[in-house]
């Protein structure tokens, strides 16, 4: 059997069984401190969204035909950003933590596609599934990527869990959330990832999400400087990739080419 002895399949399962108990307590967090759905949502997709308060971005499907195109697009375009990819690593034997650059766009692609899959099957209720992503590329700062434009269903979350309560402590509350999510991210990689090979690359998430919650703070001393705050976004979220597309995602999302490691 492939499964039982093939790394990277161990690594998908652990990381889907890890995502599943993670969302399901963060959702029981969210329930717990506050939002609640209405009764004419709650039997849509009240309980995939990780928070309440992304319900707030339903909207209506006003015409199904489009909502299927974007779905074979962006399945087309996913193939291709795969086939790309393993033609970079094998063609010009690309290693290192330069494999954490090229699997970049592909993470993009693969969780727009997710989202649009799911858009798809739920399309009889006659609604569309909030964006998860709005234009990361399109970033005007640190903030602005991760507040709104990357991995939205999160940030929904941490607006309700965090930075709502903690509301008058603003810079507690935002290095919080970003120890938060490196601590889930460790969760749901590094950990499989240790069981699975025993590599231990514990910390590598938790570093990278405490430098964006500090990239944060000091750019908001350039407000009047939006040209630097792009550069120092494009620098601060991009430059230390690396650290959380580390051999542990590669795996997950079968990017790794054996044997060469990517943080040695």
């Amino acid at each position: 059997m492939i499964f039982p002895d093939d790394p990277d399949w161990q690594m998908t399962a652990l990381y889907l069984l890890a995502l599943a108990l993670m969302g399901f307590v963060l959702k029981l967090i969210a329930l717990f401190l506050g939002v609640t759905a209405t009764h004419e949502e709650r039997p849509h997709v009240f309980w995939l969204l990780l928070s309440p308060a992304s319900l707030r971005r339903l909207r209506p499907i006003v015409t199904p035909g489009k909502v299927l195109f974007r779905f074979a697009l962006l399945g087309g375009a996913l193939v291709f950003s795969y086939w790309i990819y393993w033609q970079l690593v094998q063609a010009i034997q690309i290693r290192g933590i330069l494999l954490g650059y090229c699997a970049a766009p592909v993470l993009l692609l693969l969780s727009e596609t997710l989202v649009a899959f799911m858009t798809v099957l739920w399309m009889p209720s006659g609604r569309l599934l909030p964006a998860i992503h709005n234009r990361p590329w399109r970033m005007r700062s640190v903030a602005d990527f991760w507040g709104n434009r990357w991995n939205l269903w999160f940030s929904d979350w941490f607006r309700q869990v965090i930075f709502h309560p903690l509301r008058s402590r603003p810079a507690f509350a935002l290095i919080l959330s970003f120890a938060v999510s490196g601590l889930l991210h460790e969760w749901v990689i590094n950990v499989p990832l240790y069981f699975v090979i025993g590599r231990a690359l514990f910390g590598t998430m938790m570093l990278y999400f405490l430098l964006q919650g500090v990239g944060v703070l000091v750019e908001r001393r350039f407000k009047k400087h939006p040209k630097f705050t792009v550069a120092f976004a494009w620098l601060v979220v991009i430059a230390p990739v690396p650290l959380v597309i580390n051999e542990g995602l590669l795996r997950t999302l079968h990017l790794w080419p054996e044997p060469v490691g990517i943080l040695q």
